[in-house]
């Protein structure tokens, strides 16, 4: 054993090393060794020196472009002839004595007016027409300008017509309009006594093919006809609505051509069990919109109209706002009602209008006068408003005052004669307009039209009247007489087709 006590184990740990190489002792530079270096260094900097020179070159100095112009023509379109169509004469199906119920006739003749702002404009019978007597709506045409004038020349007319015959008694007016393949209509019914048709003029020299959708109050109608309606070239259909909606409260109707373009108007008339209710011809409203005005609401005798509404069969007297929302969700809409050449504040009414329904919403008691109707909304859709008059002698007739159109810078409008005609002009801008309104023959008129707001003026039945010097308005025209009312709105002209470049 061991002693622990003895001296400690000393233990030697070996490494294996390499062989490592002697340094090498190097000769002292001389001074030729020390120049050839100093020549290689500087040499080597003045090629990098060139080599960036080079480079900078080669970025400033703009390399050779080869740049080619695609082939195009301008191609101007040759100027077409402007046209528009008159409604006709009033239509009723059958006869007085009730015979032919499906046979299309017209009664009596409308009293028809036309200007052009240059040229000379011709107004002539559609050639064809499904009315048995013959008489088919006026077309106006004018032909294209010949001046270099940028400015398109505009195109107006208007009829009025008064009946009296059997079942169709009142006042009903219309604006000759332009054709268009896209056309919603605002008005009408098809419930007892109520009888509404739906009129096609295809003033091109194509066919038209039409297709009609109805919308009721419990939504869409399913009816078969309704699609690939021919209308031949400078021909009239007519087509009873209660064909392919019966029943129905409150129709739209939106009219969709291919082809031909066509004229849509929708004609109804009311009979309450045997007393006349009267006649009206209802035109397109401007489709759908966020931001729709309606003006020219004449309210007039309001108290015989709500003492002869509380009898049996006279409800539909009543002031209604009639809405319908395309699409699928619902529209929140804010309803501003104010009267025309005042400045009092209207407090707007909030409605939420379901989609794909047809809404009416009631107009609250108004004192008589004229109003303009504003709806602002979420979600576009098309309107109009029914209203209604009695005479001294308890006669009663109604009209629909359609949505409008904006017209910019300049319009033209002719009133056709009628009683006591008035033109609302409407400013739906936020800026004050100061409008000339002028008349052959007379001092031109300085209208001011407030912002937001409505003003009327009178006018002469028969008469021409060009408007200049504002942004934007919105123009209706008014007829009121004793147990008789009628109204229209004003379109603007389509654009003027413009040069175009064509890349083959």
């Amino acid at each position: 054993m061991t002693d622990p006590s003895g001296p400690a184990e000393t233990r030697v740990y070996v490494t294996e090393v390499e062989d490592v190489a002697e340094p090498v002792a190097k000769p002292p530079r001389t001074a030729r060794g020390a120049v050839l270096v100093g020549a290689r260094i500087l040499t080597g900097l003045i090629g990098v020196g060139i080599a960036a020179v080079t480079i900078g070159a080669a970025i400033l100095v703009p390399l050779p472009s080869h740049q080619v112009t695609p082939a195009s023509r301008l191609i101007t379109p040759v100027a077409s002839a402007q046209k528009r169509v008159c409604a006709g004469p009033l239509l009723r199906l059958g006869d007085d004595a009730g015979q032919a119920a499906t046979a299309v006739s017209s009664v009596g003749k409308p009293e028809v007016r036309y200007s052009q702002s240059v040229g000379t404009a011709t107004l002539a019978p559609l050639p064809s027409t499904d009315s048995t007597t013959g008489v088919a709506p006026d077309l106006l045409t004018l032909p294209p300008r010949s001046t270099s004038s940028s400015l398109l020349p505009l195109l107006s007319g208007s009829q009025v017509q008064a009946v009296s015959s059997g079942d169709l008694v009142g006042l009903a007016a219309a604006e000759c309009a332009e054709p268009s393949s896209d056309s919603w209509l605002v008005g009408g019914a098809t419930v007892t006594g109520r009888t509404t048709l739906v009129t096609l003029s295809n003033p091109s020299n194509v066919v038209a093919t039409v297709n009609i959708s109805i919308f009721s109050e419990t939504g869409p109608v399913i009816a078969a006809g309704t699609d690939g309606i021919v209308v031949p070239p400078g021909g009239q259909r007519v087509l009873s609505l209660a064909g392919f909606a019966p029943d129905v409260t409150s129709p739209v109707v939106r009219v969709q051509s291919r082809g031909g373009q066509v004229v849509a108007h929708l004609q109804q008339s009311i009979v309450r069990t045997l007393e006349p209710g009267g006649v009206e011809i209802i035109g397109a409203s401007a489709g759908p919109s966020t931001l729709t005005v309606i003006p020219g609401l004449v309210l007039s005798n309001g108290t015989a109209v709500a003492a002869r509404q509380a009898e049996s069969g006279f409800g539909d007297l009543s002031s209604i706002i009639r809405l319908y929302v395309p699409g699928t969700d619902s529209a929140r809409a804010e309803i501003t009602i104010v009267p025309e050449n005042g400045s009092e504040a209207a407090t707007p009414v909030r409605v939420v209008v379901q989609p794909g329904i047809v809404t009416e919403v009631p107009l609250d008691s108004y004192p008589d006068g004229s109003y303009t109707v504003t709806i602002a909304t979420d979600k576009p859709l098309v309107a109009g408003a029914r209203i209604s008059t009695v005479g001294t002698t308890g006669k009663t007739d109604f009209a629909w005052s359609t949505s409008t159109t904006k017209l910019s810078r300049r319009a033209l409008v002719t009133v056709a004669p009628g009683p006591a005609p008035l033109l609302h002009i409407a400013n739906p801008t936020q800026k004050d307009a100061v409008v000339a309104l002028a008349q052959a023959g007379v001092a031109d008129i300085p209208i001011t039209v407030p912002a937001g707001r409505t003003v009327t003026q009178t006018v002469t039945g028969g008469a021409n009247y060009a408007l200049t010097g504002f942004d934007a308005l919105a123009l209706s025209v008014s007829y009121v007489g004793d147990g008789t009312l009628a109204a229209f709105s004003v379109s603007p002209s389509a654009p003027a087709s413009r040069p175009i470049v064509i890349y083959p």
